[in-house]
């Protein structure tokens, strides 16, 4: 039988991306046809197009084949998905409300805001998926039915945490400070500047041997010239590593910044998914995250979740998870217990349950 994955882009290190070809290579194994179609493919994306079947023509349209339509921006393909006689699952990756992209760049915002304006026109499809149950209650809002609806996580290429690491940088960070950690597209939704804001308070009041590190891909030099200017102001320039990459951290040196680290916080106000949560998870890390959209769902308890971003106290919870060993190491087990739920056996089963009713 024929599948057709239809995604917007084919990025080199991007979650959606190692997902698409995760869900392909799972469908070779088990005996399908599988073919993957990008509106556009990344010149970094090299090592997904040798020996895959990745192509740029328009798919087979027929009605015993199965469509994979994964939704995460606006894109002229969704003409497809509209045209498409086959049968559709659609996979949802959320899409970040345009208000947090108005103020940086007004064209970024209103194509977010056309993709959440066409999500309802979507719904026609027999089975809809979000990487997290808080993109599919997003789905159902928009109108599709609940009954027809269901969640698969995010695959995560564990062999890539295996690799070599950038020794030398975690010897450099092996210090004994405190390394506070945070994973991510340098983008105003995950509000780098709160985090930064929680961090000087954590150093001049709390533990001034403490370093943060916020290593992440460059969205917008104008953005990230506001977070220099910001840490410059809160007298931060010896204690802040802000690692800046166009095409993001190498894995050497992500590798090291995990392993040097002694808790992982994120202030971020909008994930759809969140693997560097997950990510911590397999490093051992204890966590602290302010409690919005699919964060909750992501951590699942295996985590401190905070409502309020009143600093002071984040500061002094956040040295508890630092020093305390049995708040600590609780933190820790439930992390390892909840890593369990994103194996590839379990994502492998979890994929084969949502799809297997179309593959006859």
């Amino acid at each position: 039988m024929r599948v057709h994955q239809v995604c917007a882009r084919l990025q080199f290190g991007d979650a959606i991306t190692n997902h698409v070809m995760r869900i392909h290579q799972e469908l070779i194994k088990w005996g399908m046809d599988s073919h993957v179609y990008a509106h556009e493919t990344d010149k970094t994306c090299a090592p997904y197009n040798e020996g895959e079947q990745v192509y740029a023509r328009k798919f087979s349209r027929k009605k015993e084949d199965l469509l994979l339509y994964h939704y995460s921006v606006f894109n002229p393909n969704h003409k497809l998905y509209l045209a498409a006689r086959n049968k559709k699952v659609l996979i949802y990756h959320n899409i970040t409300p345009p208000r947090f992209f108005e103020k940086f760049s007004p064209a970024i915002a209103e194509v977010c805001h056309k993709g959440l304006e066409l999500l309802p026109r979507l719904k026609d499809c027999d089975l809809a998926l979000g990487d997290s149950e808080f993109n599919r209650l997003e789905l159902v809002e928009a109108g599709f039915k609940d009954s027809r609806s269901g969640v698969l996580p995010i695959f995560i290429d564990w062999s890539r945490y295996e690799g070599l690491y950038h020794r030398e940088l975690l010897e450099r960070l092996s210090d004994g400070k405190v390394n506070l950690l945070f994973v991510g597209r340098l983008v105003p939704n995950k509000r780098f500047e709160d985090l930064i804001r929680l961090f000087a308070v954590y150093k001049h009041k709390v533990n001034a041997r403490s370093r943060l590190i916020i290593p992440g891909s460059t969205w917008s030099f104008e953005y990230n010239n506001l977070l220099v200017r910001l840490i410059q102001s809160l007298g931060l320039q010896d204690s802040v590593e802000m690692p800046e990459q166009v095409w993001g951290v190498p894995d050497a040196d992500l590798l090291a910044y995990f392993r040097a680290a002694t808790a992982f916080v994120c202030m971020s106000e909008h994930e759809g998914f969140c693997v560097p949560l997950v990510e911590s998870m397999r490093f051992d890390l204890p966590t602290m995250a302010f409690d919005s959209s699919a964060i909750p769902y992501t951590l699942a308890g295996a985590g401190v979740l905070f409502k309020s971003k009143e600093l002071p106290v984040l500061a002094e919870t956040l040295e508890c998870l630092v020093t305390d060993e049995t708040f600590r190491t609780t933190m820790i087990e439930r992390g390892r217990a909840r890593l369990a739920d994103f194996s590839e056996g379990r994502m492998s089963h979890t994929l084969m349950d949502h799809i297997a009713p179309f593959l006859t």
